[in-house]
């Protein structure tokens, strides 16, 4: 059985600043089950007990403070990555971003905060450019994701045809078999930061047995351009 192992995400902000035609960001926020917004205090309180308890059990891993929003919307980020930072130690924390608010001033602040990495991605070219300057004038490491250039693909089949490009690299799976686990800002979890409608939602950070709850395919699995083994397919609810 497969059971919650490494939070790979705690979704800051599931708002952006951006409306790139490619992305399921704009659609989340018409989704009448979703309330998009900045993660409240409680809510991330509760993560990051999960995260601590993960720590201890020492199967977590890397942890991302991004998700289907723009990170630097939070007003609390540098506090936050404190925070995670007190609790992670040695672990790597990061996140990425479009750059569009990132300052001097804010990069000096996430240098203090001990973030490890920041990525940009360049869906504003203008502002991924000079935010990767400031950056690196920071002192802060990090890479330019072309991920949305060279391996666009169709958020497991969940884009408009018109808005879609199929991803011809096929790659493993890697959350369902290292059981990760990506928290929302509403504080729903579920495998896959693709899954924007919790439809494979296996719990949330206010279950008490969260780390008992079995981590299943579900129904992205079906469209999606990742290759799921067979034994794990196996596993997958009628």
């Amino acid at each position: 059985m497969i059971t919650l192992k490494t939070i790979t995400t705690i979704e800051l902000s599931s708002l952006c600043n951006l409306k790139c035609l490619y992305c399921i960001s704009r659609l989340l926020v018409k989704h009448p089950d979703r309330k998009p917004g900045i993660m409240e205090d409680h809510v991330f309180d509760l993560s990051l007990i999960w995260l601590s308890r993960l720590c201890e059990q020492g199967t977590q891993r890397e942890v991302n403070l991004n998700g289907n929003g723009e990170s630097c919307l939070d007003p609390q980020l540098v506090s936050r990555i404190r925070r995670v930072k007190e609790i992670m130690g040695d672990r790597p924390v990061a996140f990425s971003s479009n750059g569009v608010n990132m300052t001097e001033v804010l990069a000096k602040q996430l240098k203090g905060s001990g973030i490890d990495r920041i990525d940009l991605s360049p869906h504003s070219a203008y502002h991924a450019r000079r935010a990767a300057y400031i950056l690196n004038a920071a002192g802060i490491t990090g890479i330019i994701n072309m991920g949305a250039i060279i391996s666009a693909h169709n958020w497991a089949g969940q884009l408009e045809p018109e808005h879609s490009i199929d991803c011809q690299i096929k790659i493993q799976c890697d959350p369902l078999i290292e059981g990760r686990g990506y928290i929302s800002s509403e504080g729903n979890i579920s495998p896959c930061c693709f899954d924007y409608r919790n439809l494979g939602m296996f719990g949330t950070v206010f279950d008490p047995d969260l780390l008992d709850r079995e981590i299943r395919p579900y129904a992205l699995c079906d469209t999606c351009h990742q290759v799921i083994p067979d034994y794990i397919l196996s596993q997958k609810e009628a």
